[in-house]
């Protein structure tokens, strides 16, 4: 994840966490997509790269 910084990343996973029960069920192009157009995550960030902050948000301190 070299285009983001540390401190985006863990934004991006205490956001996840908040709103996990609305994010769940969806599809890592539709997330990628909200959070894009909410202004939370920048365009270019890749599927692979929410795919991990994904992983991170559902496997660290639930």
């Amino acid at each position: 994840m070299s285009c983001l910084t540390r401190k985006l990343q863990q934004n991006l996973t205490r956001y996840i966490k908040k709103h996990s029960e609305q994010i769940a069920d969806k599809p890592v192009e539709c997330v990628k997509e909200e959070l894009v157009d909410k202004g939370l995550c920048p365009s270019h960030i890749t599927d692979d790269q929410m795919r991990e902050i994904l992983r991170c948000a559902y496997h660290s301190g639930k």
